[in-house]
């Protein structure tokens, strides 16, 4: 049932009012009544109405008509959180409030047109690799919308999807990672710069180095992973950041991120130098580190050590090393993430290990990473092959 009537303002402005029925609430089971006022005309009421109550009839049930696109979003971003881990939360909130919210998030999301967000997806790809990314998770919130009977259509499913800026997936920077004569250089500056300050770091950075392990599965570490007797290591949590962006423990990032890798003779025995000196360092402090679930690598207060700490140390021997005027070729500079790029190159270029057994000692169930370094490599051993076979026949 609906009806017009007639209201007036304090400032004795008459206005028109429809009220009428949104159908069936799909939760009460009950007729779900509506109102709509503001119109300045009987004439506008009407016609108003008379769409609406045609959308009522041919989809049904509309829940809260005049939602914006950012309540539609909160009441998705509810159960997106109970399907997924902490840290794809974190970084999938983090997509919406820096790019996706200040664009849409005001607008009721019934008024988004294709037009709208074709618009915003041309302007995406080409500003940004990931462009897609940000096109999918617009159009899971319009799915949600349909869902509730909001809208009736997914504007942003109707858009041409653009090309954007191609990147070149076979291509890896040299600046993201070290060749052998660089990591050497890396090891043993931390040596001389943190052996006798921060034993801590100096292991740090060979368990790094050696293994090919991420940032956040080196902090997750516990003193009971290590079997110094078989030279092995279990990898079976990493850091993450919880939805109230505190650092916690979770499963690894990936379903191979779980194994056990094994490690040669010199970095376990550094590895099992530090467990004796960190235990003394702990118990100085006051803290009792006998408990089996204690931390490899702890910091001050006995509790999952900041990622950015690992950050800084690693700064500071590349820092010293290049401040040194007697070293004439300056270290470049790459994140701890890009030790595990080393690593791979490394296991690549010493042509000793399967791109299986390679993908299974850094835990990656994504290969692509591994054949990008691969193909890189293989690459710059074929321009050393030809200019070998050049000089061999010696025509110019």
């Amino acid at each position: 049932m609906s009806s017009i009537t007639k209201y007036k303002l304090k400032n004795g402005k008459e206005l028109y009012r429809v009220q009428y029925t949104a159908g069936i609430d799909s939760l009460t089971n009950k007729p779900a009544r509506r109102s709509k006022r503001g119109f300045k005309t009987q004439r506008d009421a009407k016609l108003w109405m008379a769409k609406t109550l045609t959308d009522i009839d041919m989809y049904g049930f509309v829940s809260n008509p005049d939602a914006t696109f950012k309540e539609v979003y909160e009441s998705f971003s509810i159960r997106y959180a109970q399907t997924v881990k902490s840290s794809t939360y974190n970084r999938v909130e983090g997509l919406f409030k820096k790019h996706i919210l200040p664009v849409f998030g005001k607008k009721q999301i019934k008024k988004i047109t294709i037009s709208m967000c074709q618009e915003m997806a041309n302007k995406w790809s080409k500003k940004y690799v990931g462009y897609s990314c940000l096109i999918n998770y617009t159009s899971r919130i319009f799915n949600e919308a349909l869902i509730s009977n909001i809208v009736h259509s997914n504007p942003m499913k109707l858009i041409v999807f653009p090309k954007g800026t191609k990147k070149d997936t076979h291509k890896l920077s040299e600046d993201k990672f070290w060749d052998k004569s660089e990591l050497q250089i890396f090891l043993s500056q931390s040596k001389k710069y943190y052996s006798k300050k921060n034993s801590e770091a100096v292991a740090l950075f060979r368990l790094l180095a050696f293994t090919g392990m991420r940032k956040g599965e080196l902090i997750a570490l516990q003193v009971k992973d290590f079997s110094y007797k078989n030279k092995t290591l279990v990898i079976n949590k990493t850091l993450t950041t919880n939805k109230n962006h505190k650092k916690s423990v979770d499963s690894p990032k990936t379903e191979n991120g779980t194994r056990t890798i094994y490690l040669d003779q010199n970095t376990a025995n550094i590895l099992n130098h530090w467990i004796h000196t960190m235990h003394k360092k702990m118990l100085a402090l006051g803290y009792n580190t006998s408990s089996s679930e204690q931390l490899l690598f702890p910091s001050r207060r006995n509790s999952l050590m900041t990622p950015l700490n690992v950050n800084k140390w690693m700064d500071k021997i590349i820092n010293s090393y290049n401040d040194d005027d007697k070293n004439e070729i300056k270290l470049k500079r790459i994140t701890p993430h890009g030790l595990r790029h080393t690593w791979i190159t490394m296991a690549v270029e010493s042509k000793k290990m399967t791109i299986k057994q390679i993908q299974q000692q850094v835990g990656d169930s994504d290969v692509s990473t591994i054949l990008n370094i691969y193909t890189h490599v293989t690459k710059e051993a074929s321009k050393k092959t030809i200019d070998s076979f050049t000089d061999y026949v010696g025509i110019e």
